[in-house]
């Protein structure tokens, strides 16, 4: 073991001994100076000596127990980082001032403790403080421990001495972090004050209940709905979707802090959110650029979609640790709003095909709309003023279903069955019904066909937001809306939203259905056949009249994971490779 006494150079040693053995080692060969201590095992202490480990018991258990004492070396290793000023006689001075005035404390003797199977840390200095994820790699101690105390969470600079407490950790703690720990650990609270989380006895009920794939804060709860890994030429592609869970009884905005998610796979490659493709959750760039679509009422669910990038040569590895920052925004009157807590999310040893238990399992109803937000009832177009569907469009859903019969207004508002191909919304739902492929040259066709159903009593209008569909077949093989640069025509029977231009064409009768088809291409698929059953992401925009104007009440991030029913695929090889002749197929296929 690396001595953590060693002796670092009087600019680098208090910051590397935070840092812990890693930082030491490299702080010690840049430093000249350096020289060799004892072996003992130290404290890391931000306010003084770093005491000495004298005994040890319960290491990684929920009793883990350490006991340690301030040495005359200690003491003359800390004074000796404090340094001293001007020529090496003061400098050497300095030291010895220093010792003198530390006297005091040698012999002194500490004990700490930690439970290491739930992230709860009694340090030195007496406070209890409990685990908050890992930092990220954005500044030092990437990958170590992030704590909460009485005042909120320890910041990892040196002045807070954050990563002193994940020293103390690892010296009761050794090794890995896992999920299970972390998402136990965020039902806790520090003692000695609030921390910007509820009390122990105010929380809300977990969520997460120890689900690897899920984690949570005092706020809410986002457990992963679907976690898939593919390949697109030479990129590995992560491709999640999170399920966030407001635990409050009040109204909660979220929003992406840009820039803020990532994810490490087993073998150190890092892979980056493409902030661009984030879908159904509104992002944060700056205070003044804040998009605060993503509401959630008490009790309420909402998907977020996220897409990550990785090109390397080298070989990638197959789990993965995903972190994400979001943030809460704060209406501010008239309009105007501020950001709020943060929340630095982390969910470790991900897998493809990865999901928390039950999280593809719809809610049973849907909570009402956040004050100050459109209802669902009230983002419904106004009698006598409201734009109406273009005259082309076909009324009642007006296309050839391969569902059977449309349900009936009457019909009983379950909304989703568990374990169905099935998205509920709120205010509608969305299911996945039969899909056809076809192949065209080198690319591959796939035709999903889903049903909208209106769950209110009012009439329903929604829009597809362009270049957000997306489809994956269970070999991992991703099915595009078309390659970029181009126009998104992927979706038939809808709408588009983009931008500020709204087709509202997509209008459904209170407690009725209408049916909607998305044709999606996987491109220069070579021989490899299609897959047998598909996964459907795309966001829809729910719309309300204004005047004589539409706008955009909210944007919805559907997921409906793979259902039967899937056509014969069919064969060609036509002259020209054309994906418009391939959608011609599939529509003569489908009887349009």
């Amino acid at each position: 073991m690396l001595d953590p006494n060693i002796q670092p150079s009087r600019r680098v040693s208090r910051f590397v001994h935070l840092l812990g053995p890693a930082l030491l080692l490299c702080g010690t060969a840049l430093s000249g100076n350096a020289h060799a201590g004892t072996s003992a095992e130290s404290l890391a202490a931000t306010d003084g000596p770093s005491p000495t480990v004298t005994s040890k018991s319960g290491v990684g258990t929920a009793q883990a127990t350490a006991t340690a004492k301030v040495t005359s070396e200690s003491i003359r290793t800390f004074c000796s980082d404090q340094g001293g000023q001007g020529s090496s006689a003061q400098a050497s001075a300095g030291v010895d001032a220093c010792v003198k005035q530390q006297k005091p404390v040698l012999g002194k003797t500490y004990t700490v403790q930690a439970d290491c199977t739930s992230g709860r840390l009694q340090p030195l200095d007496g406070q209890t403080y409990v685990l908050d994820g890992l930092w990220d790699n954005s500044d030092v101690g990437s990958g170590r421990t992030r704590w909460k105390g009485p005042n909120g969470v320890v910041g990892r600079d040196n002045a807070s001495g954050g990563l002193a407490l994940s020293q103390q950790w690892e010296v009761l703690c050794p090794g890995r972090v896992s999920a299970s720990v972390i998402s136990k650990a965020r039902s806790l609270s520090p003692s000695g004050g609030t921390g910007g989380a509820a009390s122990a006895s105010a929380a809300p009920a977990s969520v997460c209940n120890g689900d690897p794939n899920c984690t949570e804060v005092g706020a809410f709860a986002a457990s992963v709905v679907e976690f898939r890994a593919s390949l697109q030429g030479g990129y590995k592609i992560l491709t999640t979707t999170l399920r966030f869970q407001n635990k409050l009884t009040r109204p909660l905005v979220l929003g992406y802090l840009l820039g803020s998610g990532g994810a490490t796979d087993d073998r150190g490659n890092r892979y980056i959110v493409k902030d661009q493709d984030t879908r159904g959750i509104g992002n944060i760039a700056h205070a003044n650029a804040i998009d605060d679509k993503f509401v959630l009422a008490p009790g309420q669910t909402g998907d977020a979609r996220f897409t990550l990038v990785w090109g390397g040569s080298q070989l990638f590895g197959s789990t993965w640790d995903l972190d994400l920052t979001v943030r809460e925004i704060v209406p501010a009157g008239n309009g105007q709003k501020t950001l709020g807590s943060e929340y630095p999310l982390q969910i470790v040893g991900l897998v493809d095909g990865a999901r928390a238990g039950g999280a593809s399992a719809p809610t049973a109803s849907a909570a009402p709309a956040a004050a100050g937000q459109p209802s669902s009832q009230d983002s419904q177009p106004m009698a006598g003023n409201a734009p109406q569907a273009p005259s082309n469009a076909p009324a009642g859903g007006g296309m050839a279903s391969p569902f059977g019969a449309p349900a009936t207004a009457g019909a009983a508002a379950a909304h989703c069955a568990a374990g169905t191909s099935c998205s509920d919304a709120g205010s509608f739902s969305v299911t996945l019904g039969q899909t056809a492929t076809a192949v065209s040259g080198k690319n591959q066709l796939v035709r999903l066909n889903v049903r909208v159903k209106n769950n209110t009593n009012q009439p329903l209008a929604l829009g597809y937001k362009t270049g957000t569909s997306s489809a994956v077949d269970e070999q991992g093989n991703t099915f595009t809306w078309g390659r970029p640069g181009t126009n998104d025509a992927s979706a038939q029977g809808i709408g588009i939203v983009d931008g500020a231009r709204i087709d509202p064409r997509f209008q459904v009768a209170a407690g009725g259905t209408r049916d909607a088809q998305f044709v999606l291409t996987r491109f220069d698929a070579g021989t490899t056949p299609p897959g047998k059953s598909f996964s459907l992401n795309a966001v829809l925009v729910e719309l309300r009249a204004s005047g004589a104007q539409w706008q955009k009440v909210r944007e919805v991030s559907v997921r409906l994971p793979a259902a039967g029913g899937i056509a014969p695929a069919v064969g060609q090889s036509p002259a020209n490779d054309s994906v418009q002749k391939a959608s011609d197929l599939l529509k003569g296929l489908l009887g349009k």
